[in-house]
């Protein structure tokens, strides 16, 4: 349509809805369930920051589109690191997808498709409004595999609450959409088929509101992002060297239980 503008990208695209002033953030990576990467979190933190002076957007839409996942957690694969410095790269890499959504003055609404497990999971705490499919599934996998998820049990517990998060930090048992909008970081749930329209459609309503009681009301809601991010990059580059996540990603990649020794 005449009136969208699109731009591709690696491992997302962006649509610019430009008559209703609002755009379309959709994760690309089909192969991997868009699984989240250093370049997926580095091209989102990107786009996000870039519509901070893009007076065409007023709200931004985040979504993984017709994949049966919003995003499948973070490439596994992707988590071999020579030193501590390489780790510590890696998280300020996938917490700038996250600190940009919550800095942006804008409107950010996640419409989760489908699966959201890990870095799926977390993006949403990063937005200010969550849709969710009918189909979506909620999960936090990390304790799986020798990992914590950090930015739920930071960023998340104003929105969960300290017993919502340890049940899903220390289980990594799944919640249906309905679930999540009983915990509380899912405003709406819809049928799947609709999704699409009803984040569209909100996406329009919120382009309409004012840009200065948007920014601002953002800045308050998101005023412990900065420490909250900072406590993350201080304790995660140690976990991510024990010689446990090393064994939960061989047991992943060789599909049995892992061996954990505590070291």
């Amino acid at each position: 349509m005449a009136d969208i503008e699109r731009v591709d990208h690696e491992t997302l695209f962006v649509e610019k809805h430009l008559a209703d002033r609002f755009a379309v953030v959709t994760l690309h990576r089909p192969d991997k369930l868009n699984a989240g990467s250093p370049t997926l979190f580095h091209e989102l933190g990107q786009v996000m920051t870039g519509f901070d002076g893009d007076d065409s957007v007023q709200a931004v839409v985040l979504t993984g589109g017709e994949s049966k996942a919003f995003s499948a957690g973070a490439d596994l694969g992707g988590m071999t690191f020579d030193d501590m410095g390489s780790c510590y790269w890696f998280i300020r890499r996938c917490h700038e997808a996250f600190e940009t959504i919550e800095l942006l003055p804008k409107i950010v609404i996640a419409a989760v498709n489908g699966y959201a497990f890990g870095f799926g999971l977390e993006v949403t705490l990063a937005c200010d409004l969550v849709l969710a499919s009918d189909r979506a599934r909620f999960g936090l996998r990390e304790m799986n595999h020798g990992l914590l998820p950090a930015v739920t049990v930071t960023r998340g517990l104003d929105i969960i609450g300290r017993r919502k998060v340890a049940w899903m930090a220390f289980t990594s048992d799944d919640l249906s959409a309905e679930e999540a909008r009983d915990y509380g970081f899912v405003n709406k749930v819809v049928p799947h088929d609709e999704l699409q329209g009803e984040a569209l459609a909100l996406a329009t309503r919120m382009a309409k509101r004012a840009p200065l009681a948007v920014a601002t009301t953002k800045r308050l809601l998101n005023k412990g992002a900065g420490a909250h991010y900072r406590e993350g990059e201080n304790l995660m580059p140690a976990v991510f060297r024990t010689e446990d996540v090393v064994e939960g990603r061989l047991a992943f990649e060789e599909r049995r239980e892992p061996r954990y020794q505590g070291r």
